[in-house]
């Protein structure tokens, strides 16, 4: 394109040199002027569709391109969703896991206090019916001993009283 117009005006240069330096008559000249306006006029219009044929290709090239470029952005964005669709997916399923996991070991931990505790009250029981078996003997013993010298206190009582009494 930047070689045709220089090419045109050059022509029509030449042309309007030619006409001015030719030894014709006048209306030779004005057919001959006429003839080179119309060749002129011939080549604007063809240079005119050229153009214009150059500008259509230009623009079909750059929209195929632009719907080609949409096309790959398209297919980008949807692969980029679709990864971070599956990426939510699996964060969904690790989590879900870790909720499943973190449910069972504080069940498992429940049931751990839970035994703990019966343990403890179970050992608990058992101390305090071993102290309430100690004490029960205790007094028995200490029951005992005082029968024992309630008899003797007795015993002396009666001597003395049968001894007072002779």
């Amino acid at each position: 394109m930047g070689r045709i117009i220089p090419f045109i005006l050059g022509g029509a240069i030449g042309a309007v040199g030619a006409l001015l330096f030719a030894p014709r008559s006048g209306q030779e000249t004005r057919d001959m002027v006429a003839d080179q306006a119309n060749v002129a006029m011939n080549n604007a219009q063809e240079f005119g569709e050229q153009a214009m044929s150059t500008i259509q290709d230009g623009i079909k090239q750059a929209t195929d391109k632009g719907q080609e470029v949409v096309g790959q952005v398209r297919d980008a964005a949807n692969k980029g969703v679709k990864e971070a669709t599956d990426k939510n997916d699996e964060l969904r399923e690790k989590i879900e896991a870790a909720r499943e996991r973190i449910a069972q070991q504080v069940k498992e931990n429940a049931a751990e206090t839970v035994d703990a505790a019966k343990d403890a009250t179970d050992k608990a029981a058992d101390a305090a019916k071993d102290a309430t078996d100690k004490a029960a003997d205790e007094a028995k013993k200490a029951t005992d001993k005082a029968a024992d010298k309630a008899k003797d206190v007795a015993k002396e009582a009666d001597k003395k009283v049968d001894e007072a009494t002779k």
